[in-house]
């Protein structure tokens, strides 16, 4: 099974004297017990913090004692499915953090606390969900999180996009009425609009650095029914769920499957719909298991044959044509928007077993398989800022499965 990365925030400390994500903290927990369990407590000593504390002879007569219980700062399940996943953190500090109690956890000493935040905020918890305003707000302009540190041992933020329903690009796929914005840290993100529910972005950070500020600005009357809920994961320097520098995406299996960002499936080459996004440079990066030495990249026309519709006039060819090999190009023929796998060898039908060269894919369409015993496993992403002679493209989804035969 693969964990959330916000499992592993900070290392745990033995003090509980500290109060940050991810370090116990101490509750006063008042029991009641039999007269001789009781008793029998009174001959020892509770140490906390290096000082010992007796059960005092008051106590002993009313057979209650006071312990005091460890609640780690760490993820919890919550019972709210909006929001699946808090930070187990006792019922007062949860309140006076402005959060809402959804369930229990560390054996039900403590409350599953589930933050959230909307425009012009801040936070410094964990697993802190950043949604839209409520239907009653008409502003306009730029809606902000600011995002500080959990301690000076955060190299990176994930922002998990649980919902991000955002205006369309134009018809040159450029984000002009709403889009997402990531600064404050060390690397790049690109502008993002449109449709991209489900998907994710990994952020570095310097952990010395100042507070992040995730922003989604809004021009448009129309971009007022726009909805966002966005979690926010801060990941620690030496947490195992720390994506390589440079991925802008990371995905842990060993089979699964990508896309870009506002892309849409489907066999209607007409009307706007989902658009390409303009000017797009990252990596998407798969994380190599244990014994498995290559990669295989296979197109997913699910829904539709758009499936993989990166350059070209889409709507200039038949339906029939669109998503087979035939409109696929490679290499020295894709200078504008296209995806690199390095290392690659593609086939040319399902059923061939012969294998060529080509690190560079575009085109309206992707070969039936593509596959690469390069290391580290990346895709690379890049689109150019004109998107206007590219109509009704689509941009990609794509499914891969790591091999362990590379001979």
């Amino acid at each position: 099974m693969v964990m959330d990365p916000s499992t592993d925030i900070v290392r745990r400390r033995n003090t509980a004297t500290k109060t940050s994500t991810g370090v116990v903290v101490w509750v006063a927990v008042s029991c009641l017990v039999g007269g001789a369990l009781a008793s029998t407590l009174t001959q020892h000593q509770h140490h906390t913090n290096g000082q010992s504390k007796n059960i005092t002879n008051q106590q002993e007569r009313d057979g209650k004692f006071i312990i005091l219980a460890k609640i780690a700062r760490v993820q919890c399940t919550t019972t709210d499915s909006a929001h699946p996943l808090g930070t187990c953190m006792p019922i007062k500090e949860c309140a006076s953090k402005g959060g809402n109690s959804k369930g229990s956890c560390a054996g039900g000493l403590a409350t599953c606390c589930v933050i959230t935040k909307t425009c012009n905020e801040a936070t410094s918890v964990n697993n802190t969900y950043f949604v839209n305003p409520d239907a009653n707000s008409l502003e306009l302009g730029a809606c902000t999180l600011t995002i500080n540190h959990l301690d000076n041992n955060i190299c990176q933020m994930r922002f998990d996009f649980i919902t991000l329903d955002l205006s369309q690009p134009d018809s040159n796929g450029i984000c002009t009425d709403d889009f997402l914005t990531v600064t404050g840290g060390v690397s790049s993100v690109p502008m993002i609009c449109g449709y991209n529910s489900g998907q994710h972005i990994y952020y570095d950070v310097d952990p010395n650095g100042g507070a992040v500020k995730l922003t989604v600005d809004r021009s448009a009357q129309a971009s007022l029914l726009k909805t966002w809920n966005i979690k926010v994961s801060q990941i620690a320097c030496d947490s195992r769920f720390r994506a390589p520098v440079g991925c802008l995406q990371y995905y842990t299996t060993t089979a699964g499957t990508v896309s870009s960002f506002n892309f849409l499936n489907t066999n209607t080459a007409t009307g706007q719909s989902n658009r390409q996004l303009s000017n797009q440079d990252y990596g998407i990066c798969i994380k190599r298991a244990d014994n498995y030495c290559g990669i295989t990249w296979e197109p997913n026309n699910v829904g539709g044959t758009f499936g993989f519709t990166i350059s070209g006039a889409a709507d200039a060819l038949g339906p029939d044509l669109i998503g087979t090999i035939i409109t696929s190009s490679r290499d020295s023929d894709c200078t504008t928007d296209y995806v690199v796998i390095p290392g690659g060898m593609y086939t040319t039908s399902s059923t061939s077993t012969v294998a060529m060269p080509a690190g560079r894919y575009c085109g309206l369409g992707f070969p039936p398989s593509v596959t690469t015993t390069s290391q580290p496993f990346i895709l690379y992403v890049k689109t150019d800022d004109n998107e206007t002679r590219d109509t009704i493209n689509r941009g990609f989804r794509l499914n891969y499965r790591q091999i362990t035969s590379c001979a």
